[in-house]
């Protein structure tokens, strides 16, 4: 299995024809693209949906005519509104879009297909945008932005002009504060594992590793054989890894499968299934034997596990693992076309099926699956994309109960273009408080006409907690270290509420003024914005009682006027106030 090679559309039909029919999409063993014409659905039902998008989107920028988007978007607030701000790669440009419109976005070398990967890489208590290029021209660029679209020193760095694949990866390798940077590189006909330092320099001189083929995943990050340091799981295309950060494999690794199973976008999920202190590696497969697994950390197959794609479809299906009550749910899918099928399978950490799955539906999926609460029912919902495209050229969002029973109101969503390998993340874009669904779609158009993406952003009339969101962005969280926990601590970071922020005396009239707040932890940082959003002041703080925060602040930088005091603790915006100064 070769991935991201040429990419080239194979049309067996008419454009004329294309316009009557429904469309499939897939991809071939090379990693190209795949649309096939097929009838309507026999169980097609028109959604008669009242959800539309809010404001200013779709957003539409040029695709590239041959490598389409895989794995959707990042949402994370970047310009200190204390809201969502959409990031995503469109060609050869990284964009930052609010919903007021651009923030701001830069033209990079080369082709962007995975979505940008986003922490604080530096310690400074700000979010940065890590993303790589792949393609034909100008190829194996990483680039390293802070929130304002500056690039971080020593950055951008060239690897050889090699393809870089998938998603890089962001984890505090050695427990000094910032965070390392993992890379995937092809070089034909094996590939290198990279780490690098916040500043561009090599993790160690054990990096990078070579692999004896093409790297086929985004790597996942834990402390896997629960030894106390954290170990990098990555795949070539025949062969599974598990390092450890002196760049030896561990124990039983690799283990070559193919030609039985093979590895392409599957990237594996992390999770202690059993709470015994080592980790499960959860993920599919493709090749002559394609399936479901779960292994325990020395390789052996865990539970029941593995379980075979039914039909022997290969599938590219991402996991996603959640805990819910204390119980574990493995959720991963397969392809199908317009026949009904069972294509949407749920597990429990044994291995076992959930009672209510497999779902049965038209249209496969390869994409991953978001898991939240969207009908504010204290009940989580499934929402994924699709393979299809119906005859007015729109693609699907689905959203199922968990129990897997049926499609909730309102769905399918209908945006323009395949949603194909792509997914669905859950935000608050606007500010106002309600739930809103992201995805990234896109057109094929067979050279006809210029390709496009679409950013489409879908108002749900529920309020927004990120407490409700189990699983939402690929890999779990924006660092995408696949690591279940990592998943859970952003959710629990970002949503960490603050009580009673007061800053005193109000207006401001003397030569200090004092901010006061309950909630988060001693990981903070204060930001002084003028009306016009330029920062004047950054102050980090220390606090010796945990349980009530407070910093005295010098006005001495402050001329009079009115202010915004953001609060941002461990990389994000807990709250802001307004305040004078006389």
């Amino acid at each position: 299995m070769r991935i991201f090679t040429v990419s080239v559309l194979f049309v067996f039909f008419t454009l004329t024809t294309l316009a009557q029919h429904w469309q499939r999409a897939s991809l071939n063993d090379d990693g190209s693209i795949w649309v096939e014409q097929i009838p309507t659905p026999e169980d097609f039902r028109e959604s008669k949906t009242e959800i539309s998008q809010i404001s200013g989107f779709p957003v539409r920028y040029k695709a590239n005519p041959n490598f389409k988007n895989m794995r959707n978007v990042a949402l994370q607030d970047m310009n200190n509104d204390s809201v969502d701000d959409v990031i995503f790669v469109a060609d050869n440009k990284l964009v930052v879009y609010t919903f007021q419109g651009l923030l701001w976005e830069r033209t990079l070398n080369g082709s962007c297909t995975y979505p940008p990967s986003v922490g604080d890489v530096n310690g400074d208590g700000f979010m940065d945008i890590v993303q790589i290029t792949t393609g034909l021209n100008g190829a194996g660029w990483v680039y390293v932005y802070d929130r304002n679209g500056v690039l971080l020193p020593g950055w951008p760095i060239n690897l050889n002009n090699n393809w870089l694949l998938c998603a890089p990866v962001l984890s505090d390798l050695n427990n000094n504060g910032d965070l390392e940077i993992i890379v995937n590189e092809r070089v034909s006909p094996l590939g290198h594992i990279n780490i690098f330092n916040y500043d561009a320099t090599p993790f160690n001189s054990n990096w990078p590793v070579t692999i004896d083929g093409t790297p086929a995943v985004t790597p996942s990050v834990a402390d896997v054989d629960g030894d106390g340091e954290k170990d990098i799981v990555v795949y070539s295309t025949k062969s599974k890894y598990i390092f450890s950060l002196d760049g030896q494999p561990k124990s039983g690794f690799p283990q070559t499968t193919a030609p039985q199973q093979s590895y392409s976008y599957q990237s594996p999920v992390i999770a202690d299934l059993d709470n015994d202190g080592t980790m499960e590696i959860v993920g599919s497969t493709h090749g002559d034997l394609p399936q479901f697994y779960s292994m325990n950390h020395d390789g052996t197959s865990f539970g029941s596990w593995p379980h075979n794609v039914p039909g022997g479809n290969w599938t590219y299906s991402p996991p996603t693992v959640v805990k819910i009550n204390n119980d574990w749910k493995i959720f991963m899918s397969r392809p199908i076309g317009q026949t009904p099928e069972d294509m949407f399978y749920g597990w429990d950490a044994n291995g076992n099926l959930l009672s209510g799955f497999p779902i049965t539906k038209v249209g496969g999926l390869e994409g991953f699956t978001a898991v939240a609460d969207i009908t504010n029912d204290n009940d989580y919902e499934l929402i994924f994309g699709s393979n299809l495209l119906d005859s007015n050229d729109l693609g699907f969002i689905h959203a199922y109960k968990m129990d897997g029973s049926s499609e909730i109101n309102g769905f399918p969503l209908k945006p323009k273009g395949f949603t194909f390998m792509n997914g669905v993340c859950v935000g608050d874009i606007n500010g106002n408080g309600k739930t809103e669904l992201v995805a990234l779609s896109y057109s094929s158009n067979f050279g006809t006409q210029e390709d496009s993406i679409y950013i489409n952003v879908y108002e749900i009339d529920v309020p927004f907690n990120r407490s409700d969101v189990l699983w939402g962005t690929y890999k779990g969280n924006n660092r995408r270290t696949g690591f279940v926990d990592d998943a859970l601590n952003e959710m629990s970071d970002i949503s960490a509420s603050l009580i009673n922020l007061n800053i005193f005396p109000n207006p401001v009239n003397g030569h200090s003024f004092s901010v006061e707040w309950e909630g988060g932890d001693n990981n903070s940082k204060i930001l002084i914005v003028d009306i016009l959003g330029r920062n004047i002041l950054e102050s980090n703080m220390e606090y010796y009682d945990i349980n009530k925060k407070s910093v005295t602040i010098p006005c001495d930088k402050l001329e009079k006027g009115v202010y915004n005091l953001i609060l941002i603790n461990n990389g994000y915006v807990f709250g802001s106030k307004n305040f004078v100064v006389m």
